[in-house]
């Protein structure tokens, strides 16, 4: 399947919710270890690997806030009609996503919208990788979607997207 070749020789894979069954989580962590958040509809389950709302994943040098939807909980930071973008409120980036993760982060992953973005807030990198098997709008009617690899070295990181229709 594309999308286990895609991730193929990952350290970690961060899922920002719209799992729709637990089944997901064992699936990928064949791949690599894993560490999600919940969308709304996604079913619980007890253990460290599916946190409810937020969690703040530290991997070397860079914290990683994760969270399903950026718009809650608050400060609330809405999507653009189409939802391929951010309406970013007139503050510093590094504070408000502080105050969203009730601590400091460097990077913000998000899902929600489905749509792919990467972009960078007062030097805080946010990227929503899109969707594999749900992709947005923006993408053909049944073709596969998008992942995000988000790679660290120390204190850096960078962003990118992977088309799955192109890999």
């Amino acid at each position: 399947m594309k999308i286990l070749e895609a991730l193929h020789g990952v350290d970690l894979i961060l899922h920002c919710g719209d799992l729709e069954c637990i089944g997901v989580l064992d699936y990928l962590e064949e791949v690599a270890p894993l560490l999600a958040v919940r969308g709304y509809e996604d079913p619980l389950e007890d253990g460290d690997r599916l946190a409810l709302t937020t969690r703040v994943v530290q991997i070397e040098g860079v914290s990683i806030g994760m969270i399903h939807d950026i718009q809650w909980p608050g400060p609330k930071i809405p999507t653009t009609p189409d939802g391929s973008g951010l309406i970013l409120p007139d503050d510093n980036g590094r504070e408000v996503m502080a105050r969203k993760f009730k601590e400091p982060v460097d990077v913000v992953l998000f899902g929600d919208t489905h749509e792919e973005i990467i972009m960078d807030w007062d030097g805080v990198m946010i990227m929503n990788p899109g969707s594999p098997t749900y992709p947005g709008k923006r993408h053909k009617r049944g073709a596969l979607g998008t992942i995000g690899l988000l790679e660290i070295n120390g204190e850096e990181s960078s962003g990118h997207i992977i088309n799955l229709e192109a890999h």
